[in-house]
């Protein structure tokens, strides 16, 4: 006789693995939110419109995946010139000053020692002697995490205080975000992204070369000139009573107000109530006499009796243009001429 077989029984459950499993799980949730906490930072990163910004993610934001007590970040140049120091928690302003300076300090103290990715610890503080005014609050004990990018050069740095030791994992999602923060602040000093981010790359290239053209360009700009300028006679005073010349006359003029003269310029003069007029037949370049009056020698087209004046104080110049940005510097030099000593 058969026997029938014993139906199908569900295996046994063990309460060890399924306690195993939870453990698992509730690391592996930890894990992820780290890594996305990190994914979300880089992500942030290029969007920060400038370094401001920038510090106060990395100060704020780091503790989402890595507890901290403090975090203090800062940024330096090629040269390791510590600036942009910004602690969480901290407001720049006159009562925060001393513990900014205790950053600045800190900051140089870690690019002195050419530190990677280290612990830092109490015994390491108190061998420092720029590290005698560390806060009573704070922890002696942290992870520094130096901004190095690609090319391995330095541009700045990150340290995050606490005492608890700093797991390895940790560690290395760190570095791998300072060196995202690394190329952030590269881009925003080159202008590739931010505010700047317009300016950037070709874009910045040509803007400098549409200000070059519309400078260039500028010099076509005529601005007529019609004003009474000083003027003298260029003869010296053991020749004042020398006699009159028949048709022609050498002047000194500002150059301010010969900015505009060029052969064929014509000037009026009047000298007791007799009007004189003149066309000029050579100048001095005006940028030889930029500092120094212009001379010239006009001829002249209307005058009583075909001589020069005996005297001249000033001319009226008529029929002439000039640059506009010559125009726009007569100001400027008539000050410095006064300024030096040369009127």
């Amino acid at each position: 006789m058969s026997q029938d077989s014993p139906p199908d029984q569900p295996a046994e459950e063990h309460p060890g693995i399924e306690s195993a499993y939870a453990r698992s799980q509730k690391y592996d949730n930890v894990g992820m939110r780290a890594l996305a906490g990190l994914f979300l930072l880089e992500h942030e990163f290029r969007r920060v419109p400038g370094q401001p910004h920038l510090a106060r993610l990395v100060v704020n934001r780091l503790n989402r995946f890595a507890p901290y007590d403090c975090a203090i970040f800062w940024t330096c140049n090629r040269r390791g010139k510590v600036y942009d120091v910004t602690i969480s928690g901290i407001i720049k302003s006159k009562d925060t000053k001393p513990t900014l300076a205790w950053g600045r300090a800190l900051g140089k103290w870690l690019i002195k020692t050419g530190y990677g990715n280290t612990q830092i610890t109490p015994p390491m503080v108190d061998m420092e002697n720029s590290m005698g005014n560390w806060p009573e609050n704070l922890p002696k004990s942290g992870l520094y995490v130096p901004l190095r990018g690609q090319e391995g050069k330095l541009r700045g740095g990150i340290v995050l205080l606490r005492a608890v030791p700093w797991a390895q994992p940790i560690r290395i999602m760190l570095d791998q975000l300072a060196e995202a923060a690394a190329y952030t602040v590269d881009a925003l000093d080159a202008g590739v992204h931010g505010r700047g981010a317009k300016r950037g790359g070709l874009g910045k290239y040509l803007t400098r070369f549409a200000i070059v053209l519309l400078l260039a360009l500028s010099f076509l700009i005529p601005v007529p000139v019609n004003v009474e300028v000083p003027a003298k006679l260029a003869v010296s005073n053991s020749q004042a009573n020398v006699p009159r010349g028949p048709a022609q006359i050498d002047m000194r003029v500002p150059p301010q107000g010969a900015m505009a003269l060029r052969p064929g310029s014509r000037l009026k003069t009047k000298y007791q109530n007799t009007q004189y007029e003149l066309e000029v037949e050579h100048i001095t370049p005006w940028l030889a006499g930029l500092f120094a009056d212009r001379q010239l020698r006009a001829r002249f087209v209307a005058a009583p009796d075909g001589l020069a004046p005996p005297a001249l104080t000033s001319i009226t110049i008529e029929n002439a243009s000039m640059p506009l940005p010559l125009y726009l510097l007569r100001g400027p030099i008539a000050m410095m001429r006064r300024l030096m000593d040369l009127d």
